[in-house]
């Protein structure tokens, strides 16, 4: 199950960094009278009455007010905003420090032996998963072609040298994958080049690599794959990765790295 704490802790820095521009707005506004605003809509018209805090009087705003107006509203609005981000900086700084998924997961952890085989644990231990999404999700499906002649980091056999680059990268990271699954897309089978899951969020997700898009053959039959997995829910920048080269301009290793940081991590 994914933890979210990393998230919240990221939130809370936003609220803090919210409530230092809001101080200093404040802090611009301090100096102007105590005067409170009554605002309403007459006609399709605003009209602004400046009401008196000691005495409860009000005076009709005209245009020379009205600069006046808008500084008092703009307070009143900061006033209301800080208080707000600060019961909700408190609030989310209360839960965080009392939130940690883990704990779920380590209750099973713990468990002796003996008692750990006869539990099913509700929330599935990254190992345990990672077996599964492997048998799930087989390699080397493809048949169709000639023998990977790349041999990767893992022992793979691959058939080009930028699938070694990607393979070698994904188990530099220690990303699951798998090279060259079965994919069902409607009525066709395709082989992707990569299959591989993000374990953080249990999200799989597929890898094309685009070797000769300079040729205008191929790249006119991978835009017609790419259009393919899209049509069946299989999205760039979502559940599908893709890189690319051309005759002229070989695989950009650092961008494979970037991807994998951005999708797979």
């Amino acid at each position: 199950m994914r933890n979210y704490k990393s998230e919240l802790e990221a939130q809370l820095k936003e609220i803090e960094s919210l409530i230092t521009l809001n101080n200093k707005n404040l802090a611009r506004l301090k100096n102007l009278p105590e005067f409170g605003v009554k605002a309403s809509t007459v006609r399709g018209c605003h009209q602004y009455y400046l009401i008196d805090k000691d005495t409860g009087k009000r005076k009709y705003a005209g245009k020379e007010k009205l600069k006046l107006v808008k500084k008092l509203i703009q307070r009143d609005y900061a006033v209301a905003t800080d208080k707000k981000l600060v019961d909700l900086r408190n609030r989310l700084d209360r839960f965080i420090s009392n939130y940690d998924i883990c704990e779920v997961e380590a209750l099973y952890e713990k468990l002796p032996d003996a008692r750990k085989s006869m539990v099913i644990p509700v929330i599935e231990p990254d190992d345990c998963f990672i077996k599964r999404w492997y048998e799930a999700h087989p390699g080397q499906q493809n048949t169709y072609h000639e023998d990977g002649i790349y041999q990767t980091n893992r022992g793979d056999m691959v058939r080009s040298k930028s699938e070694k680059i990607i393979a070698d990268t994904l188990e530099k990271y220690k990303i699951p994958y798998q090279y060259e699954p079965m994919l069902e897309l409607g009525y066709n089978t395709v082989y992707p080049d990569f299959v591989a899951l993000n374990v953080r969020t249990r999200k799989t997700l597929y890898w094309e690599h685009l070797g000769i898009v300079s040729d205008i053959e191929y790249a006119t039959k991978n835009f017609k794959k790419i259009q393919n997995y899209e049509k069946h829910g299989y999205l760039l920048g979502k559940n599908l990765i893709t890189t690319m080269e051309s005759e002229d301009i070989p695989i950009d290793v650092k961008l494979v790295e970037r991807k994998i940081k951005e999708f797979l991590l």
